[in-house]
């Protein structure tokens, strides 16, 4: 049994010396002193058959079989003060305490490609905060990807890489999904660098990322430190991945990824002057500079122009700074200030970030500079793979 912790920290933003607010999701992993016991795995595909008897392509098909209708021991250590995990009535159930602590147990093999099938249920716990989990291609404790579904029918991918949490598709509720302690199946299809979801036999979302090859795959549940959580699991299945075997999902028809077009400075200037993000009025809690630059990068977006929030943080400050990038075709990247439509030409680190314009104070040496795919005003931020 391995655990990590969610640790929701607030990370303060300045322009003028007055805090602006961005929250990150950063993920501590931790391992318990208890592993789920590491017995044979299930008879699998590779039984020997009569030498008669043609092979059964259903059999060769399914790498991992478990349905919880007796408890061998593999998937329940012992209870501790935080956490039980155990076997009744053909589930597979698992309750934590109120924790930022997450739970989960691991597979005894490792997979590359595969078709994972699982069914869930949530029990208690809040329906927005708390629900299961599960985790794939896990190297190691800071090396994997991870599922979290909750009650209220949203759910969120997120990866351990080298160590560095990343969300990798941000808080969205699903149409597929059922509420209210409803079971759920989740299928996940892992083949090569592609990574599908669908909830009851429904596409859901995809993701591309090669970062993490192959690994153990994992089921667990993700409390909140004002409600404990219980989730139960049930017919656990891993396939080949093969579109043949009528275990792997058909590939889904995806919408193509919308092409955003660099600019010219020319080009860039005449879309700064006619929008006017610019124009918000700056509140620490309700609208700071993690929104400017997220309605920024929205409004470029729409008018079908490449842009990246850029995050900065200061040498010795617990403060830091959000703005824009734009790639532009004549210029190369453009910084832009979305509070004052000023722009900075010098954010590497070790410089002082300071505006090219002189409109306002230098804020800090730059310490670290990150990139996010994607953010919403809860300030979810999604890494770029």
């Amino acid at each position: 049994m391995k655990r990590f912790a969610i640790i929701f920290v607030v990370i303060l933003f300045t322009l003028a010396c007055a805090p602006l607010e961005i929250a990150k999701s950063t993920l501590v992993v931790l391992t318990s002193s208890t592993l789920a016991p590491s017995s044979s795995p299930l008879p699998n595909a590779t039984t020997t058959l009569a030498s008669t008897a043609p092979p059964d392509p259903i059999k060769q098909a399914i790498l991992y079989a478990e349905d919880f209708s007796e408890d061998s021991g593999r998937w329940t250590p012992s209870d501790d003060n935080q956490s039980r995990f155990y076997i009744s009535k053909g589930e597979y159930y698992i309750q934590i305490t109120k924790s930022d602590y997450s739970f989960y147990n691991l597979s005894p093999t490792p997979y590359g490609d595969f078709v994972l099938s699982v069914d869930v249920r949530h029990i208690s716990g809040d329906d927005k905060t708390t629900g299961c989990m599960v985790i794939w291609r896990y190297k190691d404790n800071d090396n994997f990807y991870a599922l979290t579904m909750m009650d209220n029918g949203s759910y969120y991918i997120h990866r351990f890489l080298e160590g560095v949490y990343g969300m990798l598709k941000l808080p969205t509720t699903s149409p597929w999904l059922n509420t209210n302690g409803k079971p759920n199946n989740i299928t996940l299809a892992a083949n090569g660098n592609t990574n599908a979801l669908y909830f009851n036999g429904h596409y859901e979302y995809s993701f591309q990322d090669s970062s993490i090859t192959q690994g153990y795959f994992g089921i667990g549940a993700q409390p909140a430190l004002d409600s404990e959580v219980e989730v139960a699991f049930d017919n656990l299945y891993v396939y080949q991945y093969d579109p043949g075997n009528g275990f792997t999902p058909a590939t889904p028809v995806i919408t193509a990824t919308p092409e955003y077009q660099n600019i010219s400075w020319l080009e860039l200037t005449r879309f700064l002057a006619a929008d006017h993000t610019n124009w918000g009025e700056y509140h620490l809690e309700d609208y700071n500079c993690m929104d400017f630059a997220i309605d920024l990068v929205a409004n470029a977006r729409k008018a079908n122009i490449s842009a990246k929030i850029v995050t900065v943080q200061f040498v010795g400050q617990p403060l830091g700074h959000a703005f824009v990038a734009f790639e532009t075709t004549d210029r190369g990247l453009i910084f832009v200030e979305p509070q004052g439509d000023n722009t900075y030409s010098n954010v590497d680190i070790g410089n002082l970030l300071c505006d090219d314009w002189g409109q306002f104070e230098c804020m800090g040496v730059i310490e670290s500079v990150e990139y996010f795919g994607e953010c919403d005003h809860e300030q979810n931020c999604t890494v770029i793979p």
